[in-house]
């Protein structure tokens, strides 16, 4: 498995007030994929390589987490991983935004065509 391509897909943060916000992403298609890991990050940069990011979860070839309702604005990156626990490179980052806070600063890179998107349903 190419690992460093393993996360193609989109990876989406929706929201409603009763159930909070969920990161949503496509599955990865390979033979040997063991399971996704959502990192989080309360600044930029959010990479594994920073020290900003944190391990919030490690789950099975689920293709979505509920983040609840964070109260300030919180990044997110998926990586996938395989059963020799070799980790795929980073999603796009997603951003969640409260409501009523003020949007966050611009990403310090570009985002990649295709990758990384985020919607909101009230």
């Amino acid at each position: 498995m190419n690992w460093v391509r393993a996360i193609a897909g989109v990876l989406v943060l929706w929201s409603s007030t009763a159930w909070g916000a969920t990161l949503t992403w496509t599955a990865n298609g390979e033979p040997d994929l063991a399971g996704y890991r959502v990192y989080q990050c309360s600044r930029q940069p959010c990479t594994r390589a920073s020290s900003n990011s944190s391990s919030l979860a490690t789950l099975g070839t689920v293709t979505s987490y509920n983040i609840g309702t964070p109260a300030v604005t919180q990044y997110y990156f998926i990586t996938a991983y395989d059963f020799a626990n070799n980790e795929s490179g980073a999603s796009n980052l997603a951003t969640f935004t409260p409501a009523g806070s003020p949007p966050p600063p611009p990403p310090t890179a570009p985002p990649t065509p295709g990758g990384l998107h985020i919607s909101s349903v009230q």
